[in-house]
């Protein structure tokens, strides 16, 4: 009998072991949408390539002919301060052995791929009438993180920041705002890989 309980509760260990062992790693909580696609963490990937934003597809919300102008000069600003946020958090919370800037995939690495869907210029004149939020400049990005060896997406984003005209930003405008979300994107998004990387 007791030679009957000791193997049915080696075997209920053993289940629950392996079940938990097969489930999907909770969402982190820290940007906007996120999904979690994968059962182990980023820590078995010795490298990840940090590719350069997506920026050809984007929307352009209240934004003019003159604006848009000038925000595709902006363009190669923006994926400098993108790649370069990433890799120096990364380093700094000292996760991954090798980090890269779009290179291309030669064996166990994780690609970070980001994309900008929409650039949003805001309305002074509806942050000014309307208020509640309205006529915010905001920038959108998805990210997705994706296995090299099967390309496999194992986990992906999807965020808005954004900010009004307050005070002295009124200076800026979308000019001034859109490098710092892009920036406190990329910086949240490390955040969200150190919560995965175990």
């Amino acid at each position: 009998m007791k030679t009957l309980v000791s193997s049915l509760l080696l075997v209920i260990c053993f289940s629950v072991f392996a079940f938990a062992e097969g489930q999907v790693l909770p969402k982190p909580d820290v940007l906007g949408e996120e999904e979690v696609f994968m059962t182990k963490g980023f820590s078995d990937f010795e490298t990840i390539i940090i590719n350069n934003l997506d920026m050809e597809h984007a929307e352009y919300g209240r934004v003019n002919d003159e604006e848009r102008a000038k925000i595709e000069s902006m363009k190669p600003m923006l994926n400098t301060i993108f790649t370069t946020t990433v890799e120096r958090e990364l380093k700094g919370k000292k996760l991954f052995k090798n980090i890269k800037i779009n290179a291309k995939p030669e064996g166990n690495e994780l690609i970070y791929n980001a994309t900008v869907n929409e650039f949003n210029a805001g309305s002074r004149a509806l942050t000014f009438f309307i208020g509640f939020g309205s006529g915010k400049v905001h920038v959108v990005i998805t990210g997705k993180f994706i296995d090299a060896k099967t390309g496999k997406e194992l986990a992906s984003y999807k965020d808005q920041e954004a900010g009004g005209f307050f005070g002295s930003q009124d200076l800026s405008g979308f000019e001034g705002k859109f490098p710092a979300f892009v920036g406190r994107i990329a910086t949240l998004s490390t955040e969200f890989i150190e919560k995965l990387y175990k």
